[in-house]
């Protein structure tokens, strides 16, 4: 454990007055806020993941409505991406990848009852190993410690008031009452303020360790959308009287749909953008007290999401059901006064996996081969990478049986994007088991041209053989899953933990699934024009 800067300042028992003296003015340093300590020594590091935000609704980002001042402010004063990627659609595998720094065929975590294999290191064991004290905070079941997120963390709590879904012992997760109401208090129990006290209280406490590593996962822009009166009334209609309150937002299909009325979508807009100004302002609190603590010049700070939320642009609202742009692209910023430069924007394509390797290059860690992502950090000083691209995942489970699960990948290189969906043969007697070989005879094809077509309209897979680009990103496409599967081989897996929560056949899977909500009318593996609501995540 580090000392604290009471430690540090403690006087020497040796015998010389200059040792003494020495001491003392070493002592001062630190108390006046680390001059005489190196970045190494002397660091702090937040890690922010703002649930199911989408950049394009910031102001940070360019959003006509003023949603995120203190974003911008950081912005304007560190680095911002504009071309961030999540590696997929939905919570558990996103966090996993932002936790491994490796995409979710090497993480091997992209279903609800698996967990992180104990032979990959998490952000907590890195930073805790390189002498960091490490707290994490959440908000939301599948960012619970069951999943492996809480190995190397000093504290990893809840921010909730109520317990969670995954906090029941195995034998009470039969109980379909129970695991209702748990999953309605997830989706409608507001956390922001705790976790701003929280991460408040770990930055000011009066024994503070030089060496800080804070992870604090807010979830209020999550569904059900139910921002606290002030943000409601800065980006709501007080006038309105419709339908739409910011409840069950996939369970009310007669008010919440394609052809909804526009002041109903209106409505539906503003709550989850005053949910947005909501977090906003309580990481406005947290940055204050990195202020105020003294910390300014040695704490750098990241502010990232783990998906988007699609609202009707392909005929769905809701997330997991496809890896659309509107849930690829997540915010970026890095903050760091005297560290990270002020007002670089950069525009290179990066992914959510590439944010733990820059954090451990600022620390001054070595690269570790277990990380498949790569540091940033030439780009925020200015620098350039070589372009490399980034990659996405999503098993999509079918609600109608076991006997197959849809795979969908995605990747982005170049200003083009190649999705592919993929039948894989599922057996009812080991539903456990998703590694299966898939039916390359199944496999569905698209390829876009973002910079032309940032809304995917137009599929250019008609167009292989004609247009050198298709055939550009397939064999991109096709030369990173084989890198991947290189980097794989390396892995010497030591097994994955269980608690007993880990169903033993496929019914057993969608009972868990649709009790806490994740399973509903969930749409089709090719994206329908206009369809139901999806799994949630």
């Amino acid at each position: 454990m580090d000392a604290g800067p009471e430690d540090e300042s403690r006087g020497s028992s040796g015998s010389g007055g200059l040792t003494t003296i020495l001491a003392i003015v070493v002592g001062i340093g630190v108390l006046a806020g680390g001059w005489w300590l190196s970045r190494e020594q002397q660091l702090t590091i937040i890690v922010v993941s703002l649930d199911t935000t989408r950049p394009d609704h910031l102001s940070a980002y360019g959003y006509d409505r003023e949603t995120t001042p203190t974003l911008a402010r950081l912005a304007r004063e560190g680095t911002r991406f504009t071309s961030a990627r999540s590696t997929t659609s939905w919570t558990l595998p996103s966090h996993m990848s932002l936790f491994t720094g490796l995409p979710p065929d090497l993480h091997n975590v992209t279903i609800d009852f698996q967990t992180l294999d104990l032979g990959r290191p998490t952000m907590g064991e890195i930073f805790s190993d390189a002498g960091f004290r490490t707290t994490g905070v959440y908000s939301a079941p599948y960012v619970h410690d069951r999943f492996g997120f809480a190995r190397g963390m000093d504290l990893y709590e809840s921010a909730t008031r109520n317990p969670m879904v995954y906090d029941l012992p195995p034998e009470r997760m039969s109980d379909p009452q129970l695991m209702s109401q748990l999953e309605l208090n997830s989706h409608r129990e507001v956390t922001s303020r705790r976790l701003r006290d929280r991460a408040t209280h770990v930055l000011t406490k009066r024994r503070a360790y030089p060496k800080t590593f804070l992870f604090l996962h807010f979830f209020d822009p999550h569904y059900d959308y139910l921002p606290p009166a002030a943000q409601r009334a800065a980006f709501t209609d007080p006038r309105y009287r419709g339908p739409v309150d910011g409840l069950e937002v996939l369970g009310r299909p007669e008010s919440i749909h394609p052809g909804m009325a526009p002041a109903d979508r209106a409505q539906l807009m503003g709550l989850y953008d005053a949910e947005i100004r909501f977090v906003d302002d309580s990481l406005a609190d947290v940055v204050a007290a990195v202020e105020e603590s003294g910390r300014l010049g040695s704490t750098i700070v990241v502010v990232t999401g783990d998906h988007g939320e699609e609202f009707f642009e392909d005929g769905r609202i809701g997330h997991r059901m496809t890896l659309r742009e509107e849930v690829l692209r997540v915010p970026l910023i890095v903050w760091g006064p005297g560290l990270v430069p002020e007002g670089r924007v950069v525009e290179d394509d990066v992914a959510l996996y590439d944010v733990l390797p820059t954090l451990m290059d600022y620390a001054g860690l070595e690269p570790d081969d277990r990380i498949y992502g790569r540091s940033l950090r030439p780009l925020i000083e200015g620098g350039s990478l070589p372009p490399r691209p980034t990659t996405a995942a999503l098993t999509f489970l079918h609600r109608d049986g076991p006997e197959y699960y849809t795979r969908h990948d995605a990747c982005v290189y170049d200003g083009m994007k190649y999705v592919r969906r993929l039948r894989v043969p599922w057996s009812p007697e080991d539903p456990t088991r998703i590694d299966n070989v898939p039916d390359l005879a199944s496999a569905e094809i698209e390829v876009y041209d973002l910079e032309a077509d940032p809304g995917e309209r137009e599929n250019l897979i008609s167009k292989r053989g004609q247009d050198p680009r298709v055939e550009g990103i397939i064999r991109t496409f096709e030369a990173e899953q084989a890198r991947q599967e290189s980097a794989l081989r390396t892995f010497r897996p030591e097994g994955s933990p269980t608690d007993g929560h880990v169903p033993q056949d496929f019914d057993d899977v969608l009972r868990q699934m649709k009790m806490m909500g994740y399973l509903e009318d969930i749409g089709a593996a090719s994206p329908p024009q206009a369809g139901p609501p999806g799994q949630d995540g």
